[in-house]
């Protein structure tokens, strides 16, 4: 009974530090509104592999679904196919940004002006935030998109988006740990040499582990087999 009283009076007395939270969630997120507004390989994470009814131009028009202008039908099989590369290709850069650079630079950012406490309330903000849009998003993807359906995936959709959580949650902490705890013995510019020295292999690695990952996920999504009513006529 003490436990849950106890545990009741730490939820009321709760006070979240707001600006610093959702300055640094804005920070987290600016990698992918500058490069969505300058449109420089940006691909939402819930299109990343199941658009929702393939409504991104791209994918409308891989899966004949631009049924406004009826590109994607008209399509050569060449033309599939180098289509197919693209969708791959902006889905790995993107995926690497979203789960590596975006969190990681946050991280070391944020480790430079929030304290252990305000870094821990902007995490729980930033998972509540990220797991309440990817929910939404997989509940309208069972509900409306055929192609997760037509595929049997949605157990795997779930499996991933619960690896890209997963994913922002390690580069986040850990970079924020190892800045916040070196900043005061070394230095801002020691920590930056350090993060030279200590960063790159971890940093490489999972840059590496995300583009193989995410090349294996779109090129099964996007097989050919799953177009609907497809013209691939070779000597259009």
């Amino acid at each position: 009974m003490n436990t849950l009283i106890h545990a009741w009076s730490a939820i009321w007395d709760f006070k979240l530090s707001l600006l610093p939270v959702l300055t640094t969630y804005l920070l987290f997120d600016a990698q992918a509104i500058v490069r969505r507004l300058t449109r420089t390989a940006y691909v939402p994470i819930y299109f990343m592999f199941f658009p929702l009814g393939h409504s991104d131009k791209l994918y409308a028009q891989y899966f004949n679904e631009d049924d406004f202008y009826g590109i994607g039908r008209e399509m050569t099989e060449a033309e599939k196919k180098s289509l197919r590369t693209r969708l791959r290709l902006l889905s790995i850069i993107s995926m690497i940004f979203a789960t590596v650079v975006g969190p990681w630079l946050c991280g070391i950012l944020a480790g430079l002006y929030l304290s252990r406490e305000q870094f821990y309330e902007f995490v729980w903000f930033l998972m509540i935030v990220k797991t309440g849009l990817l929910a939404k998003a997989l509940f309208e993807l069972h509900r409306n998109a055929w192609f997760v359906r037509q595929s049997n995936s949605f157990a795997m959709l779930c499996l991933i988006y619960l690896l890209y959580l997963w994913l922002i949650w390690r580069g986040v902490t850990k970079s924020f740990a190892w800045v916040s705890s070196n900043l005061e013995s070394l230095g801002l510019i020691g920590v930056i040499w350090g993060l030279l020295d200590y960063a790159y292999v971890d940093i490489f690695i999972n840059i590496l582990v995300v583009a193989l990952g995410t090349w294996a996920i779109t090129t099964r999504f996007t097989d050919p087999d799953l177009i609907p009513n497809a013209h691939l006529d070779p000597g259009h």
